[in-house]
């Protein structure tokens, strides 16, 4: 009888592991995710891509952190907000969404959810502060 089990049990690991293999194999290449990456950049690289133009730009801070300063053009949406994807959908992910936060905890987080979403992001390593601290414009 245990024999038998065996066997069947044998049986079905092997049927399992070849059934994997042929939907691996039968997978096509087009069904394949489009990379999408997060780029970092420091303050100043940052500051030569947004400053003066038409970018997607959004603040994943607070409300009452946006408000004590924000940069030129910026929209707030807070990475914490239950509906912050939902907010996010206006954007396009074939363009560049430049992300920031304090310091580039939260829009790490930000970038990251963006990402698995298909946008390619842009995160300003240092945050708001690193760019208060090169004096940088900012809205106040």
């Amino acid at each position: 009888m245990k024999k038998i089990i065996l066997l069947v049990a044998v049986t079905l690991v092997m049927t399992s592991c070849a059934q994997t293999k042929k939907e691996e194999k039968s997978t096509p290449k087009a069904k394949q995710e489009t990379k999408v990456s997060i780029e970092k950049l420091d303050t100043k690289a940052f500051y030569e891509r947004v400053n003066g133009k038409e970018v997607q730009l959004v603040d994943v801070r607070t409300p009452q952190e946006y408000a004590q300063g924000h940069l030129e053009n910026a929209i707030n949406i807070n990475v914490f907000d239950a509906n912050f994807l939902e907010q996010m959908a206006k954007y396009k992910k074939d363009e560049p969404v430049y992300v920031y936060c304090r310091s580039g905890g939260r829009s790490m987080k930000a970038a990251n959810m963006l990402k698995s979403k298909g946008y390619n992001v842009v995160n300003l390593n240092g945050g708001f502060n690193g760019w208060s601290a090169l004096g940088l414009p900012a809205i106040k």
